[in-house]
């Protein structure tokens, strides 16, 4: 029987081995697949954040810097906690400034110098990346060459083993990849096995190579949480921008209407009121930005921390209620809820016109079936016609708010021609 055994599990071992090989290698497949896509990511969103200090951040504190005396307590009505409001104002102006001074020598040098690892470190620690303090007392971003390498591999491992952190050991860990968990290399064994007609052994590599499949089956879910948190990240980074730059452009303006003293600076009670309001709303979206921008995504074993779920959360709330205490502005103070509600009221603007066009597209088929259809479209049309010259002083918020309404108003009654007509 003993000469049998071979042939008689033959079949049973090659099925198992087969068996082991297929999904080592679709597990395999799927885990890089998902590696390079949040790879990919990842350094998107350390691009992202880079250009939002080199540009946004950058612009920010040069043009804040140069109005003195600014009182930080609040100024305007709003229900909202200030972002970071743990941290003194001056020391996250001085964080902003080093953030912004890292982030503009990253790039001039340019993204593809930066290196994929870098870029994945930023998306992950930006905070660290750009303002961290070595374990030495330095700031990361005073530092140069091989020492600033060092300080931050340091930071990412939790500080100098001196100071009770992994040290650059440990940074190195979190850096070499987003995934720091071994995978069990069973493909050669799996390859070697198959001359060897041994059942117990094949069990063994089978069994083997489900714990490897099940390891990557954990790190490939864990990836697709780090991409779609990237993902969100990103988005929104981009969405604050496109919200910061008409107070960026303000401050400018603000600034260069003013005479400066010797210092070269601006008293803010110089200001008129208007002007202080539109410095205290600039600071709280910067607060927003500074959070999100400076949050890391990752803990230490590399996977999606809950600060990075709450930072987005509390900035996306954070923006809603900058967008809703100046939404109240009215009379003189309209003039700062406007540069957070004219962009909204343009692009309702181009809604409407579409909405229009659609309508009075729609009407004109429709006379050659049902005049009175035809020209209750276009009628409709009129409805949702979105400049009114009679308004046209009112603040962007309400201007926003009346195009809507027209727009929903036009597009109820479109509906309730086409069911009844």
């Amino acid at each position: 029987m003993g000469l049998l055994e071979p042939i008689t599990h033959k079949e049973e071992i090659e099925s198992l081995l087969n068996e082991a090989q297929s999904m080592y290698d679709n597990a395999k497949n799927k885990f890089e697949s998902q590696k390079k896509q949040t790879t990919k990511r990842l350094e998107n969103l350390g691009k992202v954040k880079v250009n939002a200090w080199a540009e946004g951040m950058d612009s920010f504190v040069t043009a804040f810097g140069t109005f003195k005396n600014v009182e930080m307590d609040r100024r305007i009505d709003s229900n909202m906690d200030f972002i970071g409001s743990d941290e003194e104002p001056k020391q996250m102006l001085m964080n902003i400034q080093n953030a912004s001074m890292t982030a503009n020598e990253v790039a001039k040098a340019g993204f593809a110098a930066l290196g994929t690892g870098a870029l994945v470190g930023i998306a992950s620690y930006g905070g660290a990346m750009m303002f961290g303090t070595a374990s030495t007392g330095t700031a990361i971003a005073a530092l140069s060459g091989a020492a600033k390498t060092n300080a931050t591999l340091a930071w990412f491992g939790g500080g100098a083993k001196a100071a009770g952190g992994l040290g650059m050991a440990g940074g190195k860990l979190i850096l070499a990849g987003v995934v720091v968990a071994p995978i069990v290399a069973v493909a050669a064994v799996i390859a070697g096995a198959k001359g060897k007609e041994k059942l117990a052994e094949a069990k063994k590599i089978h069994a083997e190579a489900e714990e490897a499949v099940s390891q990557m089956n954990i790190m490939t879910t864990g990836m697709e949480g780090i991409a779609k948190m990237s993902n969100n990240y990103s988005s929104f980074i981009k969405k604050l921008n496109k919200k910061f730059a008409p107070f960026l452009q303000e401050l400018e303006r603000i600034k260069n209407s003013h005479p400066v003293d010797a210092d070269g600076m601006i008293d803010f009670d110089s200001l008129s009121i208007v002007e202080q309001k539109t410095l205290h709303v600039s600071w709280l979206m910067a607060q927003v930005y500074y959070h999100v921008l400076s949050t890391p995504i990752l803990n230490s074993k590399g996977e999606v921390s809950s600060e990075a779920r709450e930072a987005l959360s509390a900035s996306t709330k954070g923006l809603k209620q900058i967008k809703k205490d100046t939404y109240k502005m009215v009379d003189e103070d309209a003039q700062v809820g406007d540069i957070v509600w004219k962009p909204e009221a343009n692009k309702m603007l181009i809604v409407n016109f579409f909405a229009v066009v659609i309508m009075i597209a729609l009407g004109c088929l429709s006379m050659s079936t049902s005049v009175l259809k035809g020209i209750l479209l276009i009628v409709c049309a009129g409805v949702a016609f979105p400049i009114f010259f009679k308004f046209r002083n009112l603040p962007a918020s309400r201007i926003y708010t009346w195009r809507l309404v027209r727009l929903v108003g036009a597009i109820v009654i479109a509906i309730a021609i086409a069911v009844l007509l």
